[in-house]
């Protein structure tokens, strides 16, 4: 791939004149990518040269006059994905790549360098806060439910018992945990600790070699693969039970003979090598390597052990790697479609792609020329060390000083190890409820916008900078921003905002309650210090103009909350004085609340500036058209994943997201 200044265009042609040659844009690539208005003489670009033809791949300048000029038409986007305008501070064409902002429904809060530990002592303070929680949104919860997979459109209703709407105290302790995990800086929980997986793009594999695999290994010996050579079959020259991918259980395909299965040779591609690559043996054998269900897809592989080809070990890690590639892929399909991918296990005999180390060594082996591989690094991997799970009674965090810890969640632990770590949280949450009479909640489920699942892998939003095989830090807590659009105003005002087309598998159904309902709920705490309970009673309140988020579609501006404290009652220190039970007291909670902001000097911490912004109900995204930034493809359809490739394909491994603080 190369990189160059455009010296002079034709726009009529689709011609382009590179370090003195002129080359051809192809009419897909030139109409598809809007060319005409995006490239211009002095612009650099990315590209291929393939004879006479250029393969556009990408505009390279930092500046983005070339990005506005291709975007002039802004029916191309979504108007809550304009770039730049006064809402962001200027015009583009003056920003780094970088440093374009975009709506998007969440954010990472920053965490500091240091963690305030202490060793777990008995405090003083305990009692019960009485809470109200007015949804100033949209909220769900849903009913419980297995882990049953289901590939239907999803209808749930609204987490009903005993005649009231219930949110689980098991959420609320969840959510309220993580506010108060952030505002305290305390130590980082629950990270990935799996290596994740990358999509290596079409051409990216190229140096890969093929080979069949002679020998597994085991923890005393590595594996073996033997070179291979690679032919094509047409496929209709299969007979139809080999074209079949989804034949579990059957004998496998790769152990027959191919004299079995093609007679008539003229259907394999370079037909010419056949003899020089079989040394002249019709009925030598192959093997048939059937890939998954591809569209429109011609050819299969047959590949031959190479004469006189190389041999490559491999270690038993990267079997493990690709055995886990392959569970996540059968996870995949099975959730996706209700069917397991076509490949169980890699067993001795199977075909095999790899890349070869410096040591001449099988590396990142995989099963199709455009592979996963997994990354150096899990998420984990990018903690630094002050940062991770607390598993000392004598060094503890606020976090896990308050709610409980049970160690280090992410590493391997003998049982007998857990138990010495195992702490007992102080503080004790009922569940909020509802009459059920009094909630104003909608008939039945309505139809929404896909929720999506996390995607860490998504480096330029979830990582400061790099990838995961880089030595870099994860940005840090994880918060969804309030859509002002949402807030106390009927749905009826927003719903086409986050209502698609239609139903289908991936999106689902909730019967959400509207906007207005008071939940009550209580928490209950003992042994507290003064300064731990000044944290908790902020965490619960926060300061005016900041919401919680609860429940489900927090990324469609669902569950923005405001708790309010209506009774802060202590047991009085002088209660066991007596056998009198009306020793309790009101607390004083700014007291309590000021005690820990002093200590902890909280106005001074980064987190807290950003959970100032992004808690904040009033704040500078508009996502009045849609959560989600989109834009259109050539068939005029609006969605995300059109946005993400347009991105992409722009901006490259600049393409991140702002932070917190951009938005301000």
């Amino acid at each position: 791939m190369a990189k160059a200044k455009i010296e002079a265009i034709n726009k009529d042609a689709k011609k382009v004149t590179i370090k003195g040659k002129e080359y051809q844009i192809g009419k897909a690539k030139w109409n598809g990518e809007n060319l005409a208005n995006k490239l211009d003489v002095g612009v650099e670009i990315e590209f291929d040269i393939k004879g006479a033809n250029l393969d556009f791949k990408r505009v390279v300048s930092s500046e983005e006059n070339s990005f506005s000029k291709g975007n002039n038409n802004n029916s191309r986007f979504n108007n809550n994905n304009k770039f730049g305008g006064s809402k962001f501070g200027g015009n583009t064409s003056s920003q780094s790549v970088s440093s374009v902002k975009f709506n998007y429904p969440y954010n990472f809060v920053r965490v500091g360098e240091k963690v305030e530990r202490e060793a777990i002592n008995k405090g003083g303070f305990s009692g019960k806060i009485v809470c109200t929680l007015t949804n100033k949104s949209p909220i769900f919860f849903p009913e419980p439910k297995g882990n049953e997979i289901t590939t239907t459109h999803s209808r749930e209703m609204f987490y009903k018992k005993d005649g009231k709407y219930i949110i689980p105290a098991s959420s609320l302790k969840g959510s309220f945990r993580s506010v108060l995990e952030a505002i305290s800086n305390s130590c980082l929980l629950n990270i990935e600790n799996e290596r994740l997986e990358k999509r290596l793009g079409a051409g990216a594999f190229n140096d890969r070699v093929f080979g069949i695999i002679k020998r597994l290994p085991t923890e005393n010996e590595d594996g073996l693969i033997v070179e291979a050579t690679v032919l094509k079959v047409k496929t209709d020259a299969l007979p139809f039970e080999y074209k079949d991918r989804r034949g579990k259980g059957k004998e496998s395909i790769y152990d027959l003979p191919l004299s079995n299965l093609i007679k008539n040779y003229e259907h394999i591609d370079k037909a010419n090598d056949f003899d020089k690559i079989t040394n002249g043996k019709k009925d030598m054998d192959g093997i048939l390597w059937i890939s998954s269900d591809i569209f429109s897809k011609k050819h299969e592989k047959i590949l031959y052990p190479t004469q006189n080809g190389k041999s490559f070990r491999f270690t038993m890690d990267e079997y493990r790697d690709i055995q886990y590639l392959l569970k996540q892929r059968n996870e995949r399909d099975l959730k996706k479609s209700g069917k397991e991918f076509y490949i169980e296990n890699i067993k001795s005999g199977d075909p095999i792609i790899f890349q070869v180390d410096n040591n001449g060594n099988a590396k990142n082996l995989a099963f199709s020329e455009i592979p996963r591989l997994r990354y150096k690094y899990s998420p984990y991997d990018l903690v630094p060390t002050e940062l991770k799970a607390c598993d000392t009674f004598e060094s503890a965090c606020y976090a896990c000083r308050i709610f409980g810890m049970t160690g280090n969640n992410n590493e391997e632990k003998k049982e007998e190890e857990k138990d010495k770590i195992a702490l007992q949280g102080r503080v004790y949450f009922k569940d909020a409820t509802i009459d059920k009479d009094e909630a104003n909640i909608q008939s039945k489920p309505i139809l929404i916008k896909s929720l999506g699942e996390p995607h860490p892998t998504l480096t330029g939003f979830y990582l400061e900078n790099g990838t995961y095989d880089d030595k870099t830090k994860i940005r840090g807590r994880k918060f969804y921003w309030h859509h002002k659009d949402k807030l106390n105003v009927d749905y009826s005002k927003f719903k086409t905002s986050i209502t698609p087309e239609k139903e289908e598998k991936h999106n689902s159904s909730i019967q959400f309650m509207n906007h207005g309902n008071k939940f009550n709920f209580e928490v209950s705490f003992k042994n507290l210090k003064e300064d731990e309970l000044g944290l908790l009673l902020l965490t619960l309140e926060l300061e005016d103009g900041m919401l919680h988020k609860f429940g489900k579609a927090k990324a469609l501006g669902f569950g923005s909350s405001e708790v309010k404290v209506t009774n802060f009652l202590l047991q009085s220190q002088n209660r066991y004085e007596s056998f009198d039970s009306s020793h309790i007291e009101s607390g004083d909670k700014q007291k309590f609340i000021d005690s820990f902001k002093n200590k902890f000097n909280l106005e001074s911490k980064d987190q807290w500036k950003d959970l100032k912004v992004i808690m904040n109900q009033d704040n500078k995204l508009d996502f009045s058209k849609s959560p989600f930034p989109e834009s259109e493809d050539k068939k005029g359809q609006l969605n995300t994943l059109n946005w993400f490739t347009k991105m992409k394909r722009e901006f490259k491994t600049s393409f991140k997201l702002p932070k917190i603080q951009d938005y301000k």
